[in-house]
């Protein structure tokens, strides 16, 4: 059972040297010296008892000013760009343990009562561990774990604490939803093989070929073999040709997310050396790390590309095109995308709330999971209705704001594509505005509230596995209105390619493309090292040229990733055009919308496994990134297969055209949804 507590501790003098933490030199003595972020009892040993139960505390170190520790302490916790709080720690208690040692005692103790010092937290944990008994825990264990901590801390450090500790009909439906698919995917697939045993002769190619008919299809949607095959098809039409290479984007996209993001979740877990993070957050090359959010921005790039190429390749709307007949299209292809994406994000919300947390135990168990499991179950809204990039707070599945985010500007560019196709002359007022509003939000919204130039990850920003103290991050990040300039610039570049396809788009070896690509190559590397200064100091606020940077950066980089998207549609890049290519990244790329959505669940479960604090090395972090890809892409295919590509051909039947003119390459529609990753 997870239960939080608060500690101040009293500090008498001690004799330590002091180290200058704050300018990056380190010294690992006095590091040492300071109480662990994380100590935790043996949380098997403790359950195997009769009576046993376990708590997890979590402690505020009052200050000071007469301890030389306390001065330590205060000093390294003060640089929040590169430390955590060690004025913050957890503690796993053994509440057994506990009334053991107490027995033993010979004298007691007094402790102070007191308040917590950091209410936003006390606050927020308030809100996730709110189970019915967590009130009785804490009125019958509050005093004995308060009293266990103050004899450890006065064991190991001469200090004295004090406490207060807080203990903290859906999954029927998720189980009931469960078994349907599953036997609705076992019905389809008998379905299908006696179909393909009517006529054996067609039995090879029979599984990648439509049924002839509506009714066949829909009968067949299920079907596993049929999805399989849905998975591995090459490209058939010549824009699906064109961006292959989409696909190798949409894989290192994928993986540079992960790696990323199990970055933030090992931060949140019991570490033995929190200095392996710290350190390396002083390095130069971090800036590449801190400023790898920006990968994220390629997939709006490719969503506006799509987006662009494939509404003016089907001329849904011309200047003839009646006002009601707009309104009608525009409806049409955003719920066509709404009710595409909104299946396979239900049931990760649905997962998250009923399985997820049953899944494993642990010390750290419920600390990784209680928030998605109350989030998920009160705030599952702001999913469904795709703005949780705008309520991330109190939310679950924090991944989806790029889905809400992405959503938003689906929404507004389509309309901006429907207006501009109806009256040709407002297109160009149009992307004036658009290109304008692009560079001056991020700047106006940078200096008016005092944001830091970039984003960057700071220690203490996931630990509590919400974003905390990061209004860069909640205003500059998810809202759809500071990512304008991806939508904008893959309108473009969608333009650009449709104007130059008739010519001929193949430029490989052309000396002109070739030495374009090379440079956009070091602007990416320029750009990405760019932030390092902001990253590493300080900056008054508010700053003009912070707000200058800010609105230049992000674009500048859009800008490079459109160039990428077009000289690679002109086949340019030699070796790298080769390896995006790749046909093994197609069925990857295909099911990498599943992947996004999963991998947070699969990094959960790796992260809940650990009993105690562990050693944390490069290569310890890197080992864990691809195993959590590797299982990523075997559940993200799996519920490819049994969930998304099934309905997705479900709403293709149901909203196919009576008049016989058929739906976009359902690979080409596929690929634009998994695009907002």
């Amino acid at each position: 059972m997870l239960r939080w507590l608060q500690i101040g501790i009293l500090l008498p003098l001690f004799s330590l040297g002091r180290g200058n933490f704050s300018s990056g030199s380190f010294n690992l003595t006095l590091y040492r010296q300071m109480p662990p972020l994380h100590q935790l009892d043996d949380y098997d040993l403790c359950l195997d008892r009769p009576s046993g139960s376990y708590c997890l505390a979590y402690v505020e170190i009052l200050p000071n000013a007469s301890s030389t520790l306390w001065h330590l302490i205060h000093e390294v916790s003060q640089d929040s760009k590169h430390r955590f709080r060690h004025d913050r720690v957890f503690r796993g208690v053994c509440l057994e343990g506990c009334k053991k040692r107490l027995i033993d005692l010979s004298e007691s103790r007094e402790h102070e009562e007191g308040t917590f010092l950091d209410q936003e937290l006390i606050a927020y944990y308030a809100k996730v561990h709110r189970r019915a008994s967590d009130a009785d825990e804490r009125l019958l264990y509050e005093e004995l774990v308060n009293s266990c901590l103050n004899l450890k801390f006065g064991e190991e450090f001469s200090l004295q604490t004090r406490s207060l500790i807080e203990y903290y009909g859906l999954d029927l439906i998720f189980y009931a939803l469960l078994i349907c698919i599953l036997l609705l995917t076992l019905c389809s697939s008998i379905y299908d093989f006696r179909l393909s045993q009517i006529n054996p002769q067609q039995t090879e190619n029979f599984y990648r070929k439509a049924p002839s008919s509506r009714r066949q299809q829909l009968l067949t949607s299920f079907s596993m073999v049929r999805n399989f095959y849905r998975l591995i098809e090459p490209p058939v039409t010549d824009l699906s040709r064109d961006v292959s290479f989409f696909d190798g984007f949409r894989v290192i996209g994928v993986f540079v997310v992960i790696l990323g993001h199990t970055l933030m979740v090992f931060m949140t877990i019991p570490i033995q050396n929190p200095e392996f993070y710290e350190q390396f957050l002083f390095r130069f090359e971090t800036s590449v790390f801190q400023n790898g959010s920006l990968v994220i921005q390629v997939f709006f790039v490719m969503s506006g590309f799509l987006l662009y190429v494939n509404f003016t390749e089907r001329q849904l709307v011309n200047p003839k095109t009646g006002n009601i007949d707009c309104i009608t299209v525009y409806f049409r292809v955003f719920f066509y995308r709404y009710f595409r994406l909104l299946p396979s994000l239900g049931a990760l919300i649905l997962f998250n709330g009923t399985l997820l947390v049953r899944l494993q135990n642990g010390p750290f168990w419920r600390h990784l999971t209680e928030a998605e499991r109350v989030f998920c179950r009160s705030n599952w809204w702001k999913n469904v209705f795709f703005v949780t990039n705008h309520m991330l707070e109190d939310s679950c599945s924090h991944q989806t704001w790029y889905l809400g985010a992405d959503m938003q500007l689906f929404e507004l560019f389509l309309i901006v594509i429907v207006i501009s196709k109806k009256h040709p002359n407002l297109t160009r007022p149009l992307y004036i505005t658009l290109s304008i509003l692009a560079l001056a939000v991020p700047a106006i919204l940078t200096y008016v509230l005092e944001l830091d130039a970039v984003y960057h990850l700071r220690p203490e920003t996931y630990r509590y596995l919400y974003f905390r103290h990061s209004d860069t991050f909640y205003q500059m990040y998810p809202p759809f209105y500071t990512n304008l300039g991806g939508y904008l610039l893959g309108f473009l570049c969608g333009h650009l390619y449709l104007k130059k396809r008739p010519q001929g788009l193949v430029f490989r070896g052309n000396l002109k493309f070739e030495l374009a690509m090379w440079l956009l190559v070091l602007a990416t590397l320029g750009l990405l090292f760019s932030g390092y200064i902001f990253i590493r100091q300080d900056f008054a606020k508010p700053s003009l040229w912070l707000a200058l940077y800010a609105g230049v950066h992000k674009n500048l980089w859009l800008l490079i990733c459109a160039g990428f998207v077009f000289l690679m549609c002109c086949k340019v890049g030699g070796m790298a055009y080769d390896f995006c290519t790749l046909p093994l990244f197609r069925p990857l790329a295909r099911i990498s919308f599943q992947s996004f959505l999963w991998h947070v669940v699969i990094l959960r479960i790796v992260a809940g496994c650990f009993r105690q604090p562990v050693y944390v090395s490069s290569f310890y972090l890197m080992c864990n990134v691809l195993s959590v890809f590797i299982i990523t892409q075997v559940v993200a295919a799996f519920v490819a297969i049994v969930l998304e590509l099934p309905l997705g051909e479900v709403l293709r039947c149901l909203m196919k055209p009576e008049t016989g003119r058929e739906e976009p390459n359902p690979v080409i529609q596929t690929s634009r949804a998994q695009s907002a990753v």
